[in-house]
């Protein structure tokens, strides 16, 4: 759930102050945003099964990411947390969450990324832009691969261009059970199942206002590093480590020069992430290697391996025609649950 907090307009900063609602009648993290489908009427009103608004919707102009491959896969993950968390894993909620993102980072009103839109104020205990990012939500609870691998591709799609059109150009929305001042002072565009989605009234809201561009420099969100390969943390030799995102433009340089062959920096907390990342990066290939440490300072940089760098392999992913894929950790470093998938070591 969006929560309305310090807004930039010009030199004014507006503070709304946050609603007080009993503890036990708000969820931690909205369990999802099913859109309704609704209709028009002869009147020409939005109608769902909770109200009619009489407002004609404006659709947003499409949101095409035009930047370089980091920038675009930070903002995908960025925007593919927003999805997840605030709308489950119903696509078209996660398209309407996906909107207000869009349409915020149009307008002069928000921060001018995708990142910086979602977790706009998550550095307080409240105040936070969206509530998953300063609730714990990040903390408690992990999308399951196939979930975030469609909150990824629905993320994907709106910055190629996909509008959602239920929500027009909302900027702001909340659950149907809380009754913020901040509404007060705002034109209510939809209701999408429980949510209402708003924007200002006035200049401020009308459809001239979002005419800001895009202009990249994605900030790194360390508190994705556990979802997004992109968020981790680099040293300066890391130029190989991998975007976790299968839009990217084509892999940094590496060392290595054999086709098929990666050898990268992987993030020594997130064990779970490198099968995710080996296959993107061999995705397309019909013989692939990539071998990981997770010591920069030990990573290989070309063929043949130095014994140092084979004893310090933390993870590796072998593609073979005709033989199913292998992957391989070091044991030693990380606990798996099955012995073959260990790394044999000699004695």
């Amino acid at each position: 759930m969006i929560r309305q907090g310090a807004l930039l307009l010009g030199a004014a900063i507006l503070t709304a102050p946050a609603e007080k609602v009993p503890l036990n009648s708000v969820p931690i993290s909205a369990p999802g945003l099913p859109v309704s489908r609704g209709g028009t009427s002869r009147a020409g009103l939005l109608t769902t099964s909770k109200a009619a608004i009489p407002v004609a919707l404006s659709p947003a102009r499409p949101f095409y990411l035009g930047s370089g491959a980091e920038d675009r896969a930070r903002a995908i993950d960025c925007l593919a947390a927003a999805d997840y968390y605030e709308a489950g894993s119903d696509a078209a909620g996660q398209r309407a969450v996906a909107q207000v993102v869009l349409n915020r980072v149009r307008h002069a009103a928000f921060p001018a990324t995708i990142c910086g839109v979602v977790f706009a104020g998550a550095e307080r205990v409240t105040g936070c832009q969206f509530t998953f990012t300063c609730d714990g939500s990040l903390d408690r609870r992990r999308p399951s691969r196939r979930d975030w691998r469609q909150a990824r591709e629905t993320a994907a799609e709106m910055l190629l261009g996909r509008v959602e059109g239920t929500v027009g150009e909302a900027t702001h929305y909340h659950t149907d059970w809380v009754s913020p001042p901040w509404d007060r002072e705002m034109d209510k565009l939809a209701v999408v199942d429980t949510h209402l989605f708003f924007r200002w009234r006035g200049s401020i809201g009308a459809s001239a206002a979002f005419n800001r561009r895009y202009l990249g420099g994605e900030p790194r969100i360390a508190r994705l590093a556990n979802l997004s390969m992109a968020h981790v943390g680099t040293d300066p030799d890391e130029d190989a480590l991998p975007a976790l995102s299968e839009n990217s433009d084509a892999p940094k340089a590496l060392a290595a020069s054999e086709p098929g062959l990666f050898l990268v920096t992987l993030p020594a907390h997130a064990p779970t992430t490198f099968l995710d990342i080996a296959e993107q990066r061999c995705a397309g290939l019909e013989e692939c290697r990539f071998i990981g440490w997770t010591d920069p300072s030990r990573r290989a940089r070309s063929l043949p391996l130095s014994g140092n760098s084979v004893d310090a392999m933390s993870f590796s992913f072998v593609r073979r025609p005709g033989a199913p894929d292998k992957a391989l950790w070091n044991c030693s470093e990380f606990a798996v649950k099955q012995p073959q998938q260990c790394m044999m070591r000699g004695s």
